[in-house]
This record gives structure tokens, C-alpha cells and sequence, in this order.
């Protein structure tokens, strides 16, 4: 029993031990907790933007059947959320979520979310990439899941900033998309 008890003593001090050998205190339950420094930066904003569907507006070469677009040129609007980790120096880890509706112009709302992964140089240039999911596939064939690859730069403008970006999603019916955005973020 004795044995027991010192075993259990011994397992309940190791992580306490480990935690004060890093330099980090422990916090009693009845203490408020103090908040660790972020290293993030967090932007959100408002998007528009102008979005080229290739073929998009055909029937499909497979059913016939007639799209509900009229044009491969459509208006698109959404919602974006930026995040940037400080890299100490010129290079920072950004993530991008953002929603749109696209199509509105044409009495069409074609909804897509994506999230990209990528860098921020000079607090400016941003390239990511990553998935976009969207409720429209013109081939008919259930294909709404495709990459997404974007440049773009993130420009002051006092109080907030201008986002302005390039966007290409491939697609392997050659239904490619390609899409210009700007909007504000806060």
C-alpha cells in the first residue's frame, strides 16, 4: 500500500515538476487566468469581385441539359476572414476562410466557402492555396470540391485595408474558374 501511495505521489508531482522546470506558473482554479500573447492578427471584411466560369454558361455536353447561367462572366459577392501569425521577419503564416454567392447578376446564386493556407510577405504580397467547396458544377457530375490558388496584396488605407487578389481553380472537365476580388477589411 505504502509503495501505491508513493507511486501515485511520484505521478501526480512529474507534471507539476515538468511545468515548473519550464518557467511557467501554475494558476489555482479559483485565480482569473491570465491570457497568453497572441501572435495573430485577425481581418475581416466584405467582398466583390468579378468571376469568369469557363463553359460555364453552356448546356451540358453530356444531358443536354441547359445551364441556368447566360454568361460566363458573373458579379460575386462575400464575407472573408484573414488571419496572420508574425514570423519575426518578412514572412508570415497566413489563413484565409472566406463565403460568396456568385451569379447574383444573372438571377443565379451559386454559394461557395473555401480555406487557404498560405504566406504574407512584407505584410503586403499574399499567395495561399487551398480547397473551395461550392454548390455549382456545371459538368453535372457532383464535382464541388476543387484547389483554389491565390495571389493578391493587402494595401493600408488608414483605419483599414484594401485586399486585392487573383484567384484560379482548375477543374477537370476544363470547367476552370478564374476570379478577381477586391473589398474592404477591418
Amino acid at each position: 500500500m505504502k509503495n501505491l501511495m508513493f507511486a501515485m505521489t511520484v505521478l501526480l508531482a512529474l507534471p507539476s515538476a515538468a511545468i515548473a522546470s519550464t518557467g511557467y506558473k501554475l494558476v489555482p482554479v479559483d485565480q482569473p487566468k491570465v491570457k497568453a500573447p497572441s501572435d495573430w492578427t485577425f481581418r475581416t471584411g466584405a467582398r466583390i469581385g468579378y468571376v469568369y466560369a469557363h463553359d460555364s454558361h453552356k448546356p451540358n455536353p453530356k444531358t443536354g441539359e441547359e445551364s441556368p447561367l447566360k454568361s460566363p462572366h458573373m458579379f460575386s459577392v462575400g464575407f472573408e476572414m484573414q488571419q496572420t501569425m508574425d514570423g519575426g521577419a518578412w514572412l508570415d503564416v497566413l489563413l484565409i476562410q472566406g463565403v460568396s454567392l456568385t451569379g447574383l447578376d444573372q438571377s443565379v446564386a451559386a454559394p461557395s466557402a473555401r480555406l487557404l493556407l498560405g504566406f504574407e510577405i512584407n505584410n503586403n504580397l499574399q499567395l495561399a492555396i487551398g480547397p473551395n467547396l461550392s454548390a455549382h458544377d456545371p459538368s453535372g457530375e457532383g464535382n464541388i470540391l476543387h484547389l483554389i490558388a491565390a495571389i493578391g496584396a493587402s494595401v493600408d488605407a488608414g483605419k483599414f485595408n484594401l485586399p486585392l487578389h487573383v484567384a484560379f481553380m482548375p477543374d477537370k472537365n476544363k470547367y476552370n474558374v478564374f476570379a478577381l476580388t477586391t473589398g474592404v477589411n477591418w
